[in-house]
């Protein structure tokens, strides 16, 4: 039984959007899609999806005290989809959709290989998704339909205690999402029915009748078609009129929205719309990237990792890669690899194989061994060692 809710307990994707127009007229509606209409949430969410979905991953045993690489990959690793035009990519992609919206991304492990181990998870929309969390053991329903507990990988963002159900960033933080969504519309409301007229042409003459003000208002506008030039006597004054997009408001308001949402996810606010207080003088481009690795991924591939180990056998386990999308300039990966090779941290087979480079064969490695391994150091003094 849930400490924070009345049993018995069943908990949907409508219950996180709720408060978003069930009814209530709210602006954001009932669902994904509507939520995502918020530029700087989809910039947010999408930034850490396509991040996550393109990083590399493999599984790996420990036998004996060591760790290395299954020569053989299980499907659950390069093929874990059921749709046939998906890749891993989108796979990776939908899952994080689910994780960063909804709080949970809910699978059903739909096979499994020769070994017994699942092969295929397939994502379902959390709005077919019901959890009831009565008693001890969580019940899974999905499309009303109970689910073999055994069958489910259910991964949460944000459990509060005595629920195992994550807490939906959308339901959580939907007041300043509305407020964000809510002045969008209002500036895109103003650009296009906006009541405020674009300039005052006035006669120093004296009042004009309807019809004397509808013909010099078609002749003003006739003449300065096309930017024209507009040219008038001492009688007429031509004035624009204008109001600043501040000065409504709703461009600081996004901005703010936009900061809230970089919050949330941990990503930089420039990234996505917002303003950053932080100076970039002392960081560099892959200080950046590895902020935001270490902020905004390394808890969800993280935990990801985790759930798909359970599914292996003993002694495996799956790990990301997150240092294949941090991109340093060449001169810099190049020194890292041979501190790297000096070190014993990695073999010139597996440095190349980062590079994207065949291992040398047998007579490479003898004629880099002729050239290069076998070179004197030389000493201090200038001499060789």
């Amino acid at each position: 039984m849930s400490l924070f809710r009345p049993s018995p307990e069943r908990r949907s994707w409508d219950s996180a959007f709720s408060s978003f127009g069930v009814g209530g007229g709210t602006v954001l509606g009932n669902s994904m899609k509507s939520a995502l209409r918020l530029i700087p949430l989809y910039s947010a969410t999408g930034q850490i999806a396509d991040s996550l979905s393109i990083m590399p991953v493999a599984a790996y045993e420990t036998s004996g005290g060591s760790k290395q690489k299954l020569a053989t990959q299980p499907q659950l690793v390069w093929s874990p989809h059921i749709n046939p035009v998906f890749t891993r990519v989108e796979w990776l992609h939908q899952f994080a959709t689910c994780y960063l919206l909804r709080g949970n991304a809910y699978g059903l492990i739909v096979a499994i290989d020769e070994t017994g181990t699942p092969s295929k998870i397939q994502w379902l929309h959390p709005d077919a998704v019901t959890v009831d969390e009565q008693s001890a053991v969580p019940k899974y329903y999905y499309n009303g339909k109970l689910l073999d507990l055994a069958t489910v990988v259910h991964v949460p963002w944000y459990p509060a205690p005595g629920s195992i159900v994550g807490l939906s960033p959308i339901g959580q933080f939907r007041m300043q999402l509305e407020t964000g969504y809510a002045a969008a519309k209002y500036g895109n409301d103003w650009f296009r029915h906006g009541s405020m007229p674009s300039g005052h042409l006035k006669y120093g003459k004296g009042p004009l009748d309807q019809t004397a003000s509808a013909r010099t208002k078609a002749q003003f506008k006739e003449a300065v078609a096309g930017n024209d030039i507009f040219v008038s006597g001492n009688d007429w004054e031509w004035t624009a009129l204008s109001v600043k997009p501040e000065e409504a408001q709703f461009l600081q308001t996004i901005k703010a929205t936009a900061n809230d949402i970089a919050a949330i996810y941990r990503v930089d606010p420039e990234d996505i719309g917002g303003q950053s207080g932080n100076s970039l003088t002392y960081s560099t481009l892959e200080m950046n990237q590895i902020k935001y690795q270490t902020r905004a991924l390394q808890p969800i591939f993280t935990k990801l990792e985790h759930h798909l180990t359970r599914l292996l056998p003993n002694f495996q386990y799956i790990k990301f890669n997150p240092d294949a999308i941090v991109r340093t300039d060449l001169k810099t990966r190049m020194e890292a690899h041979e501190i790297a090779l000096r070190t014993g941290m990695e073999t010139q087979d597996e440095g190349r194989e980062t590079e994207d480079k065949r291992p040398l064969t047998p007579q490479q490695k003898a004629e880099w061994l002729t050239n290069y391994g076998n070179k004197p150091t030389p000493s201090k003094n200038g001499g060789a060692a």
